[in-house]
């Protein structure tokens, strides 16, 4: 079985979305280095296969307040940041 067969049952990846999440380059933009530990694993296990680095500063995750601890905010701030840049991936083309 593909590693992948699941995501790409769902309507919003398919077959062709699945070649654009393997195709994209991403940059870890995460504020801290947990967040962005987090971000590179999902974007990995999703198949991200390219990366970059850059000095850029990414998307404001909104929702830091909600956390009162710090490895939970950065799980959740890495999880969005890998899901925003997944749903920029997928609407490319």
């Amino acid at each position: 079985m593909d590693r992948y067969a699941r995501q790409q049952k769902l309507a919003a990846v398919g077959d062709r979305g699945q070649q654009r999440i393997a195709l994209s380059t991403y940059v870890a933009r995460a504020s801290s280095a947990p967040a962005s530990e987090v971000e590179r694993a999902y974007l990995v296990r999703a198949g991200g296969e390219r990366f970059a680095s850059t000095n850029e500063e990414g998307a404001t995750f909104a929702h830091q307040a909600a956390f009162k601890h710090a490895a939970a905010r950065d799980f959740a701030e890495g999880a969005w940041c890998a899901l925003v840049q997944l749903r920029d991936a997928l609407e490319q083309g």
